[in-house]
């Protein structure tokens, strides 16, 4: 029977550790499907309001992932 031969192991591939690269630190999902109007349609100056009003001091220093969970308008702009 043949020897078997790990030829990854043998070959010049390097293996990383992802968790070498994962910053510690709180993670939020952002959900803007309550800026929409009409729960559809995204409108810039109402959302451009929602923006300046929003009080952004409770995402410091987090990590932040914006998402829109509705089916929704979204311009390209």
């Amino acid at each position: 029977m043949d020897e078997i031969v790990n030829r990854v192991a043998n070959s010049s591939l390097k293996n990383i550790d992802l968790e070498d690269f994962y910053l510690s630190g709180e993670r939020v999902l952002f959900d803007i499907k309550d800026w929409l109007y009409e729960g559809i349609i995204l409108r810039e100056k109402d959302f451009r309001e929602k923006v300046a009003e929003y009080d952004w001091a409770t995402l410091q220093d987090k990590y932040i992932a914006f998402t829109c969970s509705a089916d929704a308008i979204i311009p390209s702009w």
